[in-house]
Formats: structure tokens, C-alpha cells, sequence
């Protein structure tokens, strides 16, 4: 009896198993974009008091058919000043960065000896730019890059994250409106707007009550070209100043 028993709950067990792996079988599996890093840590010294430090810390698509989806978000502004926007030649990350280096460490010191001579507080020629880079899978077999920025100088400290939607295979960048549709910008604001009085348990889901609770002021609720798209949902993330003093993270199901 206890044998049936047992013959029994082994088979339902198995039958268990059997059904998840066949439903996972139908699930699409997304492809694994392989990755690898560029690192660098240095110090630019103006004086023995004062210096800019410079972290980077860089992912980046690995493999020569991803050439092109490198170039591409390296002109996008992955890395922060963005000086190769518009440069001719094919870019890669290990010389970019390299240069990147270079160009910021030449304006930091040539503007701490202008400012030496003006500021009395030796904290002004005290600088620091940290980026922080990850890729994420996205919408369908798109890749997300986000890049974690910190600049400082002086006693300012700004902070802010960069996103970007791209096919792997091409570099293109996706596009809300080839998501959302046409009409995106104003579907997407009201969806935007009702999200928020959700999250943060406001009485009405309007424009009024969002800028009275200090977002939106004196503009109209817009989305942000600055988001991750996801298969089943997009975040959408305003900068710190740009609708509010914070920085402001709202999702909405797509």
C-alpha cells in the first residue's frame, strides 16, 4: 500500500516537472548578448592639494558583429562629456575612453588655473567624474544601456542616469514612437500622470494635482526620451530639475 503510495506522488511529481518544462519550452528564449569591460581609475593632479579623479567603468557588446552597435553608443552619449558625437572615424571603446581621459583632464586643468587665481576655496579645484555603465536585456531581443553618471566640481555634485534602447545586431536606436505609435506623446503623458498619482496616493490622476504636488510646473506632462522598454513594461526616468527637483522613476505596462 505504502509502495503504491509512494509510485504514485513519484509520478505526479514527475508529471509536475514534465509541465513546466514544456511550457518553458514555448516560452522564447532570448539570446545572451555577450559582454566585456573597459576599466580605468586615474588621478590628475593640478597641485599637491587639488586634483580631478576619474572613474569609468564601461560594458560594452563583445564581438566584431557588435562593432557597430559599439560605435553607435559611444556616439549616443554613453560616456559623459560626449565628445565623439560627430567624429569621423570608427570609435571604439578602448580609444575613446583613452581619449576621453585626455580631453577632460586638459579642461580641468586648464580651467583650475583659471580659477586658482579667482577662488579663494581650494575645494573648487577639487573634481571627480565617475560613469558606471550595465546592459540589460530588453524589449524582445533589444539590449538596454544605462550609464550612471556622477560629475563633480568643486562642492557641486550632479548626478543622473542615461538610458538606451538599441538593436544589438544594428546599433539603431528604438524609438518610442515606433513602439507607441503616433499618438504616443499624449497616450503616453496621461498614462505617465495617472502612474504617478498612483504610486504616490494622490486624490485625482490629472495635470492639475500632479503640478500641484510639484511635478510638470508651469509645462505639459510629457514622457521622457530618457527610458528601458521591456517586454511587458517601460520606465521612463526624468533627471533631477528637469520635472521635479528629484530624479523621478515612473512605470507604466505597455
Amino acid at each position: 500500500m505504502v509502495k503504491n503510495i509512494f509510485t504514485a506522488v513519484l509520478v505526479f511529481v514527475l508529471a509536475c516537472f514534465m509541465a513546466i518544462g514544456c511550457t518553458k519550452k514555448q516560452a522564447k528564449v532570448k539570446a545572451i548578448v555577450p559582454t566585456s569591460t573597459v576599466k580605468i581609475d586615474t588621478i590628475i593632479w593640478f597641485n599637491k592639494d587639488a586634483a580631478c579623479k576619474i572613474h569609468i567603468n564601461y560594458v560594452y557588446l563583445k564581438g566584431k558583429q557588435y562593432a557597430t552597435a559599439n560605435d553607435s553608443l559611444l556616439r549616443m552619449g554613453t560616456l559623459q562629456p560626449n565628445y565623439f558625437a560627430t567624429s569621423y572615424e570608427k570609435l571604439t571603446p578602448q580609444q575613446v575612453i583613452e581619449r576621453l581621459v585626455q580631453n577632460y583632464g586638459k579642461e580641468y586643468l586648464d580651467l583650475a588655473r583659471w580659477l586658482k587665481d579667482r577662488e579663494h576655496a581650494a575645494s573648487q579645484l577639487d573634481w571627480a567624474l565617475n560613469i558606471d555603465t550595465r546592459i540589460l536585456s530588453g524589449k524582445e531581443n533589444y539590449v538596454v544601456y544605462i550609464s550612471n553618471i556622477s560629475i563633480k566640481t568643486g562642492e557641486t555634485i550632479t548626478k543622473y542616469s542615461l538610458c538606451f534602447n538599441i538593436d544589438p545586431k544594428t546599433g539603431r536606436q528604438i524609438t518610442l514612437k515606433e513602439t507607441f505609435g503616433d499618438d504616443y506623446k499624449a497616450t503616453l503623458a496621461e498614462k505617465i500622470v495617472e502612474q504617478m498619482a498612483k504610486n504616490n496616493g494622490w486624490d485625482n490622476d490629472d495635470v492639475s494635482e500632479a503640478q500641484a504636488k510639484g511635478y510638470f510646473v508651469g509645462i505639459k506632462p510629457y514622457p521622457s526620451t530618457n527610458f528601458i522598454l521591456y517586454d511587458d513594461s517601460t520606465t521612463f526616468i526624468y533627471s533631477p530639475g528637469e520635472i521635479n527637483p528629484n530624479e523621478v522613476r515612473v512605470t507604466i505596462e505597455n
